[in-house]
């Protein structure tokens, strides 16, 4: 019984963080083609971003670093290829998140600056790491 409600947290707090992700890279797109400096509407979308960032999409990737470690340890997989494999992709989606994070700070404060071309490869990297995870957990192939 634990272990299912360890594993139910872990799922939904892997969905609300992915998902805050996918909607991060979102909304920092939509703002990339404004010419000249963020407007005080686009401001507005960008404190409540960080909001939500801090808010919802944090505790999110803390929880199901939390919790898939404990289902990892309960489970006895520490070791496993496949579980490494799968570690490092939540890392790289740990270290996206916080660069995204960066990037949202720094437009905040310098808003004349234009966003890095760069960020229209995050949103596909985001889903070929969340695929592969997918992946390596419910197939197990090494």
């Amino acid at each position: 019984m634990t272990y299912l409600l360890i594993k139910s947290v872990h799922l939904c707090a892997v969905l609300f963080w992915i998902s805050g992700l996918f909607m991060f890279v979102l909304l920092l797109l939509a703002g990339r083609d404004l010419p000249g400096p963020v407007l005080p509407l686009e401001l507005s979308r960008l404190r409540t971003l960080r909001r939500w960032c801090q808010h919802i999409t944090v505790p999110a990737m803390l929880l199901t670093w939390l919790s898939g470690l404990t289902l990892a340890a309960q489970g006895g997989w520490i070791g496993a290829t496949w579980l490494s494999l799968k570690l490092a992709g939540v890392l790289s989606l740990s270290v996206l998140h916080a660069g995204l994070g960066g990037f949202l700070r720094r437009r905040m404060e310098h808003p004349t600056d234009a966003p890095p071309a760069r960020l229209v490869l995050i949103m596909p990297s985001l889903m070929f790491v969340a695929a592969a995870i997918v992946f390596l957990v419910v197939n197990k192939p090494f």
